[in-house]
């Protein structure tokens, strides 16, 4: 996980060939410009989803981990909380190959959780494998809406396959 603010994300250049075409688009780009929806950047590699969402309470969520994409996120409009885990994780269901989306939870006795937030123009790197619980509610708050982008950037594993 990287979380910094998106107007320093030039120093993650080099980190993988899909974030440095998301650099240089986001160079001349503005995301709160971006439609709800799909906006693609360079086809299946490289693309956007922006959403409304509501943030919810942790207890109203799971870890989800990603096997071929790294998911870029800002917030436009609000703030969010997101999780991370470095320790062991327990599958919940199979994994969707279709949307490389699957949802875990930490194994018994696995507490190694790191905490950060989005928005006031900040970004977070989730990285391939790399258990993450997005979209949750700011401690002082309850559920409140959020419009964010997810840029989805394939892992160089799976660049030319």
């Amino acid at each position: 996980m990287i979380c910094d603010g998106i107007t320093g994300i030039d120093r993650y250049r080099g980190l993988s060939r899909g974030l440095d075409v998301l650099i240089d688009w986001l160079a001349t780009h503005d995301v709160s410009e971006l439609a709800l929806g799909r906006t693609e950047i360079m086809g299946d590699k490289v693309f956007a989803n922006t959403m409304e969402a509501t943030t919810r309470r942790v207890a109203d969520a799971a870890f989800e981990v990603h096997r071929h994409y790294m998911d870029v996120q800002v917030d436009i409009d609000g703030a969010e909380r997101f999780m991370v885990t470095p320790g062991e994780m327990v599958e919940e269901g199979p994994f969707d190959e279709a949307s490389d989306g699957g949802l875990c939870q930490p194994a018994p006795g696995n507490t190694d959780l790191i905490e950060g937030e989005l928005g006031h123009g900040r970004f977070v790197i989730f990285m391939v494998g790399e258990p993450h619980m997005p979209t949750l509610a700011l401690p002082e708050e309850g559920p409140r809406p959020v419009r964010k982008v997810c840029f989805k950037v394939l892992d160089d594993a799976h660049w030319d396959a």
